[in-house]
């Protein structure tokens, strides 16, 4: 293929990958911590006026229930910034399993229109060359783009499982499709 073959190709495929990323984005859209969570990442905690007066709070038994239950602990404070009652706060557990849930769904969209990009790609007549590697191009770089996006919610076994079976569909399709046309 020529350079001018290859920029059209790499052009496509960029240009395919990012519109279609972003229209899920726009159609589709993250969830958000303030839905989850009414305060930030790190509530704010009153500076303590009078220190001396604030009684200690015993929190390891909330501490290690609230940790294996996946919370967080969390104070409320009285007018003089001493804690006065400690509590467990689940929307970070709620809001981790929304973005979790949001990823695989990714994972999902992306995969599945990468393939129709990657056969569409193949069947495409060999006078579309730089349009056909761009369509495969691009199915590579959406079922990859939604493998990262999901893997850091999947377990050692299941990653392996996830590129195993994304690996066999693309050498199916490539034998299939590229060395049975040769014949």
């Amino acid at each position: 293929m020529e350079i001018k073959k290859v920029a059209l190709s790499i052009g496509i495929a960029v240009l395919t990958t990012l519109f279609i990323v972003f229209l899920i984005d726009a159609v589709y859209t993250l969830p958000e911590y303030s839905d989850y969570c009414n305060e930030t990442f790190y509530p704010p905690q009153p500076v303590k006026l009078d220190i001396q007066n604030c009684t200690e709070i015993n929190t390891e038994h909330l501490a290690n229930q609230c940790y294996n239950n996946e919370g967080e602990i969390r104070f409320k404070y009285d007018s003089k910034g001493c804690a006065i009652e400690a509590y467990c706060e689940y929307c970070v557990k709620d809001y981790n399993k929304a973005n979790s849930n949001y990823n695989k769904n990714i994972f999902y969209v992306s995969a599945i229109i990468g393939i129709l990009l990657i056969v569409f790609g193949l069947y495409l007549p060999k006078r579309f060359d730089p349009i056909s590697s761009g369509l495969i191009f691009a199915g590579i770089l959406l079922i990859t783009q939604g493998t990262i996006r999901v893997f850091l919610d999947l377990g050692k076994i299941s990653r392996v499982v996830i590129l195993g079976i994304e690996l066999a569909i693309l050498l199916w399709i490539g034998f299939k499709r590229v060395i049975e046309k040769k014949k």
